[in-house]
């Protein structure tokens, strides 16, 4: 029986990022200070980590699909920039 680990940390880093969009700008400034915001924070550092983590738990499997769904994980950042030029 193989152990899966690399589902429930793509649907975490999805969760993570989605809680992260819509978290208000300003809510974890008592801990971060001003500088760096929630969707920050996720997009730069905790999904690429979990992105990672993914990634080489897929790859052990041999599984494709969650390879592929891991690196847009690891691509967060981009994804999300590209989509704040292009809607707002």
């Amino acid at each position: 029986m193989k152990k899966q680990i690399e589902i429930p940390v793509f649907i975490l880093g999805l969760a993570v990022w989605l809680i992260s969009l819509f978290l208000p700008v300003h809510s974890l400034e008592f801990m971060l200070g001003n500088g760096l915001r929630p969707i920050g924070l996720a997009t730069i550092f905790i999904c690429p980590i979990l992105g990672i983590i993914g990634m080489i738990f897929s790859i052990k499997n041999k599984n494709i699909i969650l390879s592929f769904l891991n690196i847009l994980l690891i691509l967060a950042f981009p994804i999300t920039m590209a989509m704040g030029y292009n809607f707002l």
